[in-house]
């Protein structure tokens, strides 16, 4: 045996004593969880999953310790506004659909006109039209696949 080998014995030997004498210096309650505890994590040493679960631990670190004032403000008007829109479409199309539901028949194109000259109708028919035209530029230069690695 050369001295490098040795000395990694040396090494597992004081680990494997002093892990030993950890457990003998618990109480039993102690050691029983401690026990209970790591044949929990034995399926995920295992698998190499424990090293996820830490990295999603040092993700969550970091953004709490990114986090200040600002971002947490900036974070919730943007879900102040998303939550506002989905709200918005929801209660349009409640509306419309509601409208829709009580004519017998399909109106016919003239009805359709008709209803072009009211401002609502005119307000929303543009707002799809430049929803669309900004859909369509985004298109136009392609999706991000953002699944590539």
């Amino acid at each position: 045996m050369n001295i490098k080998s040795e000395h990694n014995a040396d090494k597992e030997q004081v680990l494997a004593s002093s892990a030993t004498n950890v457990f003998f210096e618990l109480s039993e309650p102690a050691t029983e969880g401690l026990k209970d505890l790591l044949s929990k994590l034995e399926p995920l040493l295992a698998g190499g999953r424990l090293s996820r679960i830490v990295d999603i631990a040092s993700v969550a670190a970091d953004v709490v310790d990114m986090s200040d004032a600002y971002m947490v403000e900036k974070l919730a008007n943007v879900f102040e506004e998303v939550t506002a829109a989905a709200w918005m479409t929801g209660n349009a199309a409640r509306v419309a659909g509601d409208r829709v539901g009580e004519l017998k028949d399909p109106p016919s194109l003239m009805a359709l006109l008709r209803m072009s000259s009211e401002p609502d109708v005119r307000r929303g028919i543009a707002f799809a039209l430049s929803f669309a035209g900004a859909l369509g530029r985004q298109l136009n230069h392609g999706i991000a696949d953002h699944c590539e690695d």
